[in-house]
């Protein structure tokens, strides 16, 4: 059986995408090979580290490649999946633009709407219950997502 790829999309790849790809890998049992990229290429920040620590799982250090590299690398997916949010000011309409004009023939594609990292404020302990927000709101677009796909059909 053929996994389902997915590429998982945010704007700057510092944390959104790559959680999801993490978690899709732990939640499909290797059913799914699951990837992440950004327009810019960025470390993922201590906060989404800590807080991917506290459910047991080490984030990569090193930032991923762009969704442009993996473009002209001709890397093919069956869904491309974009973590953004329109209102905290990330430019939406330009990114999603840009992974459709990359995907929007090859790939089936989803957009969930997730807050980013860098937009909490507050207090250390408010950033941190916000940070957790957003890890359990990936997981749970994860966990959903996952389940609608035919994992257990033949692709072949």
């Amino acid at each position: 059986m053929t996994p389902v790829r997915l590429l998982f999309v945010c704007t700057h790849n510092g944390a959104r995408s790559r959680i999801a790809e993490e978690f899709a890998k732990r939640a499909a049992s290797g059913r799914v090979e699951s990837h992440s990229a950004g327009l810019e290429s960025d470390r993922i920040g201590p906060l989404a580290i800590s807080v991917m620590g506290e459910v047991g799982i080490e984030l990569p250090a090193a930032p991923p490649e762009s969704v442009f590299e993996r473009y002209k690398a001709q890397e093919r997916f069956d869904y491309v999946i974009t973590l953004c949010d329109p209102a905290s000011g990330e430019q939406a309409p330009i990114f999603l633009a840009n992974v459709d004009a990359l995907y929007g023939e090859t790939a089936q594609r989803v957009n969930w709407v997730v807050p980013n990292f860098r937009s909490l404020r507050g207090s250390d302990e408010e950033k941190k219950t916000g940070a957790r927000q957003i890890r359990d709101r990936i997981r749970t677009e994860v966990v959903t997502f996952l389940s609608g796909l035919r994992l257990d059909a033949d692709r072949g």
